[in-house]
């Protein structure tokens, strides 16, 4: 495998994630770093210090099953009391058990020697603010390749720049336009509900409408597929993407009370189609289409087709289109 130094790594990082789904960059990012860092698996996970649990879990060339061993075996694995106490460093499972004490261990023959590990090389990360974690570990399977000092500072180095290039990467996908252009208000959770990144219009407007004080959590239960519902006057459209969920939301309209088929025959007609190109389009009879817009004029309160132009476009009526 072609080495990489640490420094083009940084550059290609952050030069190439913007090409990169939101959904892959975890996997992306990692198989860049062996380049760099030769391993033989690794994860990524992050969670929320509330729960103490993994919300999004990235692994490659092993076995996801080591997260839930990871967890099983908190309370008799001290690298992680060495983690915290070294936030963003990088710790060598040697500097936390000498190889003796580690390869006699019921932590290395529980959580460990099931999946063929013999290194290892973490580091966390703890957002302050939002209490969000990151787990980095590199692995290897051979006893006699231990992690070097210097590739120990290239981890410590690397790890800032990885968080940053994910945020960037959550940002991008906080802002990218989906058909729905009226969608201005946007948030990145996990499974959980915990905000990995949200516009500030999001939680003005969910505290605004919901009466509730702003919190780090999305309120409502995270759906495992897209889903799109409401609460209240706010209409939410959420999509998944990976161990993420992108969630927007914008404020109920007049249109809302509409059928299906009359937002079509609205988008027929703000396209500035007759009764027979819509009924053509639609395949419906000229006078169905007509009947429709009857009852959308009396849904409305409104008499014209310019009454009803005007009202789709204050609802930016391209989302029905």
């Amino acid at each position: 495998m072609k080495k990489v130094s640490p420094d083009k790594f940084i550059s290609r990082l952050y030069r190439e994630s913007s090409r990169v789904s939101l959904e892959d960059f975890p996997v992306w990012a990692l198989s860049f770093l062996r380049q760099v860092i030769n391993f033989d698996g690794a994860i990524w996970g992050t969670g929320h210090v509330s729960t103490k649990a993994f919300h999004t879990q990235t692994a490659i060339d092993i076995s996801s099953d080591i997260f839930d061993q990871l967890k099983a075996n908190l309370a008799i694995n001290p690298i992680f009391e060495t983690l915290f106490s070294t936030q963003g460093g990088a710790v060598d499972m040697r500097d936390v058990l000498p190889d003796e004490e580690f390869y006699d261990s019921a932590l290395y023959h529980n959580c460990f020697k099931p999946f063929g590990i013999e290194r290892i090389l973490s580091s966390l990360h703890i957002d302050e603010r939002s209490g969000i974690f990151t787990l980095l570990t590199l692995y290897r399977y051979n006893r006699e390749e231990g992690f070097t000092a210097d590739e120990k500072n290239i981890q410590n180095r690397l790890l800032y720049h990885l968080l940053s290039a994910a945020s960037h990467r959550q940002l991008l996908a906080l802002n990218e336009q989906e058909k729905d252009l009226s969608d201005h208000c946007c948030a990145i959770c996990d499974c959980e509900g915990i905000y990995h990144s949200v516009d500030s219009s999001f939680l003005d407007t969910l505290e605004s409408h919901l009466q509730t004080p702003t919190q780090q959590k999305f309120p409502f239960p995270i759906a495992t597929q897209d889903n799109r519902f409401t609460e209240g006057e706010l209409q939410f459209n959420q999509t998944r993407m990976g161990d993420l969920y992108r969630i927007s939301l914008r404020i109920k309209n007049q249109l809302d009370e509409l059928t299906t088929r009359e937002k079509q025959i609205v988008a027929g007609v703000c396209k500035g189609g007759t009764f027979k190109q819509i009924a053509r389009d639609l395949e419906l009879s000229p006078s169905t289409v007509s009947n429709h817009l009857y009852r959308i004029y009396m849904k409305l309160g409104i008499h014209t087709r310019s009454e009803l132009i005007l009202i789709a476009n204050n609802c930016e009526f391209s989302q029905y289109d």
